[in-house]
Protein backbone atom coordinates (compact mmCIF):
# COMPACT_ATOMS: atom_id res chain seq x y z
CA UNK A 1 0.00 0.00 0.00
CA UNK A 2 1.38 3.43 -0.52
CA UNK A 3 0.19 5.80 1.50
CA UNK A 4 -1.23 8.42 -0.40
CA UNK A 5 -3.91 11.37 0.50
CA UNK A 6 -6.58 8.62 0.05
CA UNK A 7 -5.03 6.11 1.97
CA UNK A 8 -4.16 8.18 4.83
CA UNK A 9 -7.85 9.43 4.90
CA UNK A 10 -9.39 6.03 5.36
CA UNK A 11 -6.50 5.56 7.91
CA UNK A 12 -7.49 8.55 9.90
CA UNK A 13 -11.36 7.60 9.13
CA UNK A 14 -11.29 4.19 10.42
CA UNK A 15 -8.90 5.60 14.13
CA UNK A 16 -11.74 7.90 14.78
CA UNK A 17 -14.16 5.05 13.83
CA UNK A 18 -11.94 2.70 16.59
CA UNK A 19 -11.66 5.93 18.80
CA UNK A 20 -8.10 5.73 18.77
CA UNK A 21 -5.67 8.86 18.85
CA UNK A 22 -3.02 7.13 16.01
CA UNK A 23 -1.30 4.43 14.57
CA UNK A 24 2.28 3.58 15.30
CA UNK A 25 4.90 2.43 13.19
CA UNK A 26 8.78 0.93 13.78
CA UNK A 27 11.33 -0.66 12.83
CA UNK A 28 14.91 -1.43 13.59
CA UNK A 29 17.26 -3.67 10.89
CA UNK A 30 14.03 -4.48 8.99
CA UNK A 31 12.70 -6.79 11.81
CA UNK A 32 9.14 -5.68 12.20
CA UNK A 33 8.15 -7.50 8.79
CA UNK A 34 4.20 -5.83 8.72
CA UNK A 35 6.27 -1.90 9.08
CA UNK A 36 8.43 -2.90 6.18
CA UNK A 37 5.68 -4.03 4.23
CA UNK A 38 3.38 -1.60 5.01
CA UNK A 39 5.32 1.14 4.88
CA UNK A 40 6.95 0.01 1.83
CA UNK A 41 10.39 0.13 3.20
CA UNK A 42 13.56 -0.09 1.04
CA UNK A 43 16.45 -2.65 1.53
CA UNK A 44 17.98 -0.31 2.79
CA UNK A 45 17.80 -1.57 6.25
CA UNK A 46 17.75 1.19 9.22
CA UNK A 47 20.59 0.88 11.63
CA UNK A 48 18.66 2.95 14.79
CA UNK A 49 14.91 2.80 15.76
CA UNK A 50 12.45 4.42 13.20
CA UNK A 51 9.29 5.60 14.15
CA UNK A 52 6.21 6.70 11.99
CA UNK A 53 3.34 7.88 13.33
CA UNK A 54 -0.45 8.68 12.31
CA UNK A 55 -2.59 10.76 14.11
CA UNK A 56 -6.30 10.16 13.92
CA UNK A 57 -5.87 14.48 12.98
CA UNK A 58 -3.14 16.18 11.18
CA UNK A 59 -0.02 15.27 8.87
CA UNK A 60 2.05 12.26 9.82
CA UNK A 61 4.88 12.15 11.80
CA UNK A 62 8.70 10.38 11.35
CA UNK A 63 10.75 10.52 13.91
CA UNK A 64 14.41 9.33 12.59
CA UNK A 65 18.03 9.41 13.70
CA UNK A 66 20.53 12.33 12.54
CA UNK A 67 22.70 9.13 11.22
CA UNK A 68 19.76 8.05 8.95
CA UNK A 69 17.32 11.12 7.95
CA UNK A 70 16.23 9.72 4.31
CA UNK A 71 14.67 6.37 5.35
CA UNK A 72 11.05 7.25 5.00
CA UNK A 73 11.30 10.73 2.57
CA UNK A 74 8.95 8.61 0.59
CA UNK A 75 6.08 8.67 2.88
CA UNK A 76 4.22 12.07 3.77
CA UNK A 77 4.57 13.70 7.22
CA UNK A 78 6.70 15.82 8.88
CA UNK A 79 10.12 15.22 9.66
CA UNK A 80 12.14 15.33 13.07
CA UNK A 81 15.60 14.00 13.87
CA UNK A 82 16.84 12.97 17.34
CA UNK A 83 20.76 12.69 18.22
CA UNK A 84 20.64 9.38 20.74
CA UNK A 85 18.95 7.89 22.75
CA UNK A 86 18.46 10.89 25.17
CA UNK A 87 16.95 12.91 22.19
CA UNK A 88 15.25 9.81 21.01
CA UNK A 89 13.19 10.29 24.19
CA UNK A 90 12.57 14.14 24.20
CA UNK A 91 11.08 14.08 20.40
CA UNK A 92 8.65 10.63 21.70
CA UNK A 93 7.73 12.73 24.33
CA UNK A 94 5.85 15.45 22.31
CA UNK A 95 4.01 12.94 20.62
CA UNK A 96 3.11 10.43 23.22
CA UNK A 97 1.21 12.58 25.75
CA UNK A 98 -2.22 13.15 27.61
CA UNK A 99 -2.93 9.51 27.84
CA UNK A 100 -3.48 8.56 24.18
CA UNK A 101 -4.51 5.19 22.80
CA UNK A 102 -2.38 4.41 20.05
CA UNK A 103 -2.74 1.16 18.00
CA UNK A 104 0.17 -1.11 17.07
CA UNK A 105 1.56 -3.87 15.80
CA UNK A 106 1.96 -5.73 19.60
CA UNK A 107 -1.08 -8.63 20.83
CA UNK A 108 -1.45 -9.02 24.56
CA UNK A 109 -0.59 -11.94 25.74
CA UNK A 110 0.34 -13.09 21.88
CA UNK A 111 -3.60 -13.67 21.25
CA UNK A 112 -2.89 -13.26 17.30
CA UNK A 113 0.91 -13.85 16.67
CA UNK A 114 0.49 -12.84 12.97
CA UNK A 115 0.08 -9.58 13.99
CA UNK A 116 2.71 -9.01 16.92
CA UNK A 117 5.55 -7.92 15.10
CA UNK A 118 6.53 -4.97 17.37
CA UNK A 119 9.28 -6.98 19.91
CA UNK A 120 8.67 -6.81 23.86
CA UNK A 121 11.56 -4.40 24.78
CA UNK A 122 10.06 -1.91 22.41
CA UNK A 123 6.64 -2.50 23.86
CA UNK A 124 8.10 -2.55 27.23
CA UNK A 125 9.79 1.12 26.55
CA UNK A 126 6.34 2.77 25.19
CA UNK A 127 4.79 1.52 28.03
CA UNK A 128 6.71 3.96 29.97
CA UNK A 129 5.41 6.69 28.02
CA UNK A 130 1.76 8.33 29.32
CA UNK A 131 -0.37 6.05 26.76
CA UNK A 132 -2.44 2.84 26.25
CA UNK A 133 -1.16 0.48 23.73
CA UNK A 134 -3.58 -1.24 21.24
CA UNK A 135 -3.38 -4.23 19.14
CA UNK A 136 -3.65 -2.59 15.48
CA UNK A 137 -5.43 -6.54 14.32
CA UNK A 138 -8.24 -5.31 13.29
CA UNK A 139 -7.25 -1.95 11.23
CA UNK A 140 -4.57 -4.26 9.61
CA UNK A 141 -7.25 -6.36 8.09
CA UNK A 142 -8.54 -3.06 6.06
CA UNK A 143 -5.63 -3.11 4.44
CA UNK A 144 -4.27 -6.66 4.42
CA UNK A 145 -7.06 -8.74 4.05
CA UNK A 146 -10.08 -7.08 2.75
CA UNK A 147 -10.27 -8.16 -1.14
CA UNK A 148 -11.57 -6.67 -4.15
CA UNK A 149 -13.47 -7.88 -6.87
CA UNK A 150 -10.66 -8.65 -8.85
CA UNK A 151 -8.81 -10.70 -6.40
CA UNK A 152 -12.25 -12.39 -6.34
CA UNK A 153 -12.26 -13.21 -9.58
CA UNK A 154 -8.69 -14.51 -9.23
CA UNK A 155 -10.14 -16.88 -6.66
CA UNK A 156 -12.92 -18.13 -8.78
CA UNK A 157 -10.29 -18.96 -11.98
CA UNK A 158 -8.15 -20.69 -9.58
CA UNK A 159 -10.87 -22.70 -8.14
CA UNK A 160 -11.60 -23.88 -11.64
CA UNK A 161 -8.23 -25.10 -12.22
CA UNK A 162 -8.04 -26.48 -8.55
CA UNK A 163 -11.61 -28.83 -9.59
CA UNK A 164 -10.02 -29.67 -13.13
CA UNK A 165 -6.62 -30.74 -11.06
CA UNK A 166 -9.04 -33.09 -8.91
CA UNK A 167 -11.55 -34.37 -11.36
CA UNK A 168 -8.30 -35.36 -13.69
CA UNK A 169 -6.86 -37.49 -10.69
CA UNK A 170 -9.74 -39.42 -9.55
CA UNK A 171 -9.91 -40.11 -13.44
CA UNK A 172 -6.37 -41.35 -13.19
CA UNK A 173 -7.16 -43.66 -10.06
CA UNK A 174 -10.12 -45.11 -11.48
CA UNK A 175 -8.32 -45.91 -14.63
CA UNK A 176 -5.45 -47.62 -13.13
CA UNK A 177 -7.76 -49.89 -10.76
CA UNK A 178 -9.97 -50.42 -13.49
CA UNK A 179 -6.93 -51.63 -15.80
CA UNK A 180 -5.31 -53.92 -12.08
CA UNK A 181 -2.35 -51.32 -12.15
CA UNK A 182 -0.21 -50.70 -8.68
CA UNK A 183 -0.78 -47.32 -7.25
CA UNK A 184 -0.21 -45.97 -4.18
CA UNK A 185 0.27 -42.11 -2.40
CA UNK A 186 3.85 -41.76 -3.90
CA UNK A 187 2.71 -42.50 -7.65
CA UNK A 188 -0.74 -40.28 -7.14
CA UNK A 189 1.46 -37.17 -6.01
CA UNK A 190 3.58 -37.50 -9.30
CA UNK A 191 0.97 -37.51 -11.17
CA UNK A 192 -0.90 -34.42 -9.60
CA UNK A 193 2.52 -32.68 -9.54
CA UNK A 194 2.15 -33.42 -13.17
CA UNK A 195 -1.30 -32.16 -13.57
CA UNK A 196 -0.12 -28.91 -11.70
CA UNK A 197 2.29 -28.40 -14.23
CA UNK A 198 -0.29 -27.79 -16.93
CA UNK A 199 -1.45 -24.86 -15.16
CA UNK A 200 -1.20 -21.24 -14.90
CA UNK A 201 -1.40 -21.85 -10.89
CA UNK A 202 0.91 -20.88 -7.93
CA UNK A 203 1.14 -23.26 -4.83
CA UNK A 204 3.34 -23.02 -1.78
CA UNK A 205 3.09 -26.45 -0.68
CA UNK A 206 2.17 -29.67 -2.47
CA UNK A 207 -0.91 -31.15 -2.01
CA UNK A 208 -1.55 -32.69 1.06
CA UNK A 209 -3.25 -36.03 1.19
CA UNK A 210 -3.69 -39.68 2.74
CA UNK A 211 -4.89 -43.12 2.01
CA UNK A 212 -7.13 -44.77 4.77
CA UNK A 213 -4.82 -44.19 8.39
CA UNK A 214 -2.83 -41.80 6.84
CA UNK A 215 -5.75 -39.69 6.72
CA UNK A 216 -5.82 -39.25 10.28
CA UNK A 217 -2.59 -36.96 10.41
CA UNK A 218 -3.67 -33.45 9.16
CA UNK A 219 -0.27 -32.52 7.72
CA UNK A 220 0.93 -35.90 6.51
CA UNK A 221 2.73 -35.62 3.13
CA UNK A 222 3.17 -38.57 0.65
CA UNK A 223 6.75 -40.21 0.78
CA UNK A 224 8.34 -42.78 -2.03
CA UNK A 225 8.95 -44.87 0.68
CA UNK A 226 6.02 -46.03 3.25
CA UNK A 227 3.33 -45.23 1.00
CA UNK A 228 0.13 -46.35 1.15
CA UNK A 229 -1.11 -48.43 -1.53
CA UNK A 230 -4.22 -46.86 -3.17
CA UNK A 231 -7.34 -50.13 -4.01
CA UNK A 232 -10.75 -50.69 -4.15
CA UNK A 233 -12.57 -49.85 -0.60
CA UNK A 234 -9.80 -47.18 0.25
CA UNK A 235 -10.40 -43.71 2.20
CA UNK A 236 -8.92 -40.69 0.69
CA UNK A 237 -8.50 -37.31 1.99
CA UNK A 238 -6.94 -34.35 -0.27
CA UNK A 239 -6.36 -30.82 1.45
CA UNK A 240 -5.10 -28.45 -2.00
CA UNK A 241 -4.56 -24.66 -2.36
CA UNK A 242 -3.16 -22.51 -5.25
CA UNK A 243 -3.94 -19.34 -6.77
CA UNK A 244 -3.58 -17.95 -9.87
CA UNK A 245 0.09 -16.16 -11.01
CA UNK A 246 -0.81 -12.63 -10.78
CA UNK A 247 1.13 -10.42 -8.21
CA UNK A 248 -2.41 -9.99 -6.03
CA UNK A 249 -3.87 -12.99 -6.59
CA UNK A 250 -5.91 -14.82 -4.15
CA UNK A 251 -6.03 -18.52 -2.97
CA UNK A 252 -8.56 -21.02 -3.44
CA UNK A 253 -8.40 -24.15 -0.34
CA UNK A 254 -10.28 -26.81 -0.18
CA UNK A 255 -10.52 -30.19 1.59
CA UNK A 256 -12.36 -33.28 0.07
CA UNK A 257 -13.43 -36.75 1.28
CA UNK A 258 -13.74 -39.51 -1.34
CA UNK A 259 -13.79 -43.51 -1.17
CA UNK A 260 -12.46 -45.66 -4.03
CA UNK A 261 -15.32 -47.46 -4.92
CA UNK A 262 -18.96 -47.76 -3.53
CA UNK A 263 -18.65 -49.71 -0.35
CA UNK A 264 -18.50 -47.10 1.91
CA UNK A 265 -17.48 -47.90 5.26
CA UNK A 266 -20.44 -47.07 7.88
CA UNK A 267 -17.84 -45.53 11.11
CA UNK A 268 -16.61 -43.33 7.77
CA UNK A 269 -19.94 -42.03 6.44
CA UNK A 270 -21.25 -41.26 10.42
CA UNK A 271 -17.99 -38.78 11.25
CA UNK A 272 -18.67 -37.33 7.75
CA UNK A 273 -21.88 -36.53 8.39
CA UNK A 274 -20.99 -35.39 11.60
CA UNK A 275 -18.35 -33.24 10.01
CA UNK A 276 -19.96 -31.98 7.31
CA UNK A 277 -22.73 -30.64 10.01
CA UNK A 278 -20.24 -29.08 11.68
CA UNK A 279 -18.91 -26.78 9.02
CA UNK A 280 -22.70 -25.69 8.13
CA UNK A 281 -23.27 -24.80 11.67
CA UNK A 282 -20.11 -22.38 11.79
CA UNK A 283 -21.47 -21.38 8.01
CA UNK A 284 -25.00 -20.64 9.55
CA UNK A 285 -23.85 -18.85 12.94
CA UNK A 286 -21.71 -16.24 11.13
CA UNK A 287 -24.48 -15.52 8.71
CA UNK A 288 -27.30 -14.92 11.59
CA UNK A 289 -25.30 -12.96 13.32
CA UNK A 290 -24.07 -10.83 10.60
CA UNK A 291 -27.90 -10.51 9.41
CA UNK A 292 -28.81 -9.12 13.16
CA UNK A 293 -26.21 -6.58 12.59
CA UNK A 294 -23.60 -7.97 15.57
CA UNK A 295 -19.65 -8.32 15.23
CA UNK A 296 -18.47 -12.01 14.81
CA UNK A 297 -15.28 -12.59 16.39
CA UNK A 298 -13.08 -15.91 15.17
CA UNK A 299 -12.52 -17.26 18.35
CA UNK A 300 -16.49 -17.29 18.78
CA UNK A 301 -17.03 -19.39 15.90
CA UNK A 302 -14.36 -21.81 16.99
CA UNK A 303 -15.55 -22.24 20.59
CA UNK A 304 -19.19 -23.17 18.91
CA UNK A 305 -17.14 -25.93 16.92
CA UNK A 306 -15.68 -27.38 20.33
CA UNK A 307 -18.71 -26.92 21.90
CA UNK A 308 -20.36 -29.18 19.05
CA UNK A 309 -17.98 -31.78 18.86
CA UNK A 310 -17.99 -31.95 22.86
CA UNK A 311 -22.17 -32.49 22.54
CA UNK A 312 -20.97 -35.63 20.02
CA UNK A 313 -18.47 -37.14 22.20
CA UNK A 314 -15.78 -36.21 19.28
CA UNK A 315 -13.70 -33.26 20.98
CA UNK A 316 -11.02 -35.32 21.87
CA UNK A 317 -10.15 -35.88 18.68
CA UNK A 318 -9.67 -31.97 17.65
CA UNK A 319 -6.09 -31.15 16.16
CA UNK A 320 -6.59 -27.64 15.01
CA UNK A 321 -8.91 -24.79 14.41
CA UNK A 322 -11.91 -24.42 12.50
CA UNK A 323 -10.61 -22.31 9.90
CA UNK A 324 -7.88 -19.38 8.72
CA UNK A 325 -8.05 -16.13 6.69
CA UNK A 326 -7.45 -16.19 3.01
CA UNK A 327 -5.36 -13.89 0.87
CA UNK A 328 -2.43 -13.73 -1.18
CA UNK A 329 -0.85 -16.10 1.23
CA UNK A 330 -2.85 -19.17 1.57
CA UNK A 331 -2.48 -18.01 5.17
CA UNK A 332 -3.60 -14.52 5.09
CA UNK A 333 -3.33 -11.68 7.96
CA UNK A 334 -7.16 -11.36 8.64
CA UNK A 335 -8.48 -13.01 11.61
CA UNK A 336 -8.82 -16.92 11.57
CA UNK A 337 -11.60 -19.38 13.14
CA UNK A 338 -9.66 -19.85 16.16
CA UNK A 339 -9.86 -20.38 20.24
CA UNK A 340 -8.16 -23.37 19.76
CA UNK A 341 -4.42 -22.77 18.69
CA UNK A 342 -4.26 -19.37 19.48
CA UNK A 343 -7.01 -16.67 20.62
CA UNK A 344 -8.35 -14.21 17.80
CA UNK A 345 -10.53 -12.17 19.28
CA UNK A 346 -10.27 -9.72 15.70
CA UNK A 347 -13.70 -9.54 13.90
CA UNK A 348 -14.88 -10.81 10.54
CA UNK A 349 -15.04 -7.90 8.64
CA UNK A 350 -17.23 -7.80 4.86
CA UNK A 351 -14.79 -8.26 2.26
CA UNK A 352 -12.89 -10.66 4.06
CA UNK A 353 -12.00 -14.48 3.10
CA UNK A 354 -11.61 -17.17 5.23
CA UNK A 355 -11.99 -21.64 5.23
CA UNK A 356 -14.32 -22.84 7.43
CA UNK A 357 -12.53 -26.64 7.82
CA UNK A 358 -13.79 -28.41 11.03
CA UNK A 359 -11.25 -31.93 11.18
CA UNK A 360 -11.69 -34.68 13.52
CA UNK A 361 -8.23 -37.28 13.85
CA UNK A 362 -9.23 -40.66 15.20
CA UNK A 363 -7.00 -43.59 15.38
CA UNK A 364 -8.53 -45.41 12.23
CA UNK A 365 -10.08 -42.81 10.87
CA UNK A 366 -9.10 -39.06 9.31
CA UNK A 367 -12.35 -36.56 8.20
CA UNK A 368 -12.03 -32.81 7.27
CA UNK A 369 -14.03 -30.29 5.12
CA UNK A 370 -12.99 -27.30 3.69
CA UNK A 371 -14.24 -24.69 1.99
CA UNK A 372 -13.66 -20.45 1.38
CA UNK A 373 -16.26 -18.10 2.28
CA UNK A 374 -16.17 -14.67 1.72
CA UNK A 375 -18.36 -11.97 3.15
CA UNK A 376 -19.52 -9.48 0.63
CA UNK A 377 -20.20 -5.72 0.92
CA UNK A 378 -23.61 -6.69 2.15
CA UNK A 379 -22.42 -8.85 4.84
CA UNK A 380 -23.62 -12.21 2.82
CA UNK A 381 -21.75 -14.98 3.00
CA UNK A 382 -20.73 -16.60 -0.25
CA UNK A 383 -19.27 -19.83 -1.58
CA UNK A 384 -17.33 -19.81 -4.94
CA UNK A 385 -17.21 -23.48 -5.86
CA UNK A 386 -18.40 -26.72 -5.38
CA UNK A 387 -19.81 -27.80 -2.18
CA UNK A 388 -19.09 -31.51 -0.96
CA UNK A 389 -21.99 -32.40 1.05
CA UNK A 390 -21.47 -36.55 0.62
CA UNK A 391 -18.61 -38.54 -0.27
CA UNK A 392 -17.34 -38.66 -3.50
CA UNK A 393 -16.93 -41.82 -4.43
CA UNK A 394 -14.43 -42.59 -7.14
Amino acid sequence: MDLCKMDLFKIQRLLKEYQLDGWLFTDFQGRDFITRDFLKLTERKSTRHLFYYIPSEGEPVKVLSVIEPLLLDHLPGDKILYRGREGQRKVLETIFIDDKRIACQYSPGGNVPAVSSMDAGLVEYLKTFPIELICSADLLQYFGAVLTDRQIESHKRAGAMIHRILEQTFIWIRKNLTEGNYIDEWLMLKEMERLIAKEPVYMDSPPFFGIDEHCCDPGYEPAEIGSKQIKEGSRLMIDIAGRTLEEDSVYYDISWCMNVGPDIDPEYERLFTVVNMARWKAFSYIQDQLGLGKTVYGCDVDELMRKFFQEQNLSQYIMHRTGHNIGHSCHGIGANLDDYETHDNRSLLPGTMFSVEPGIYMEDYGVRLEFDVHINKNNKLMIYGPVQNEILVI
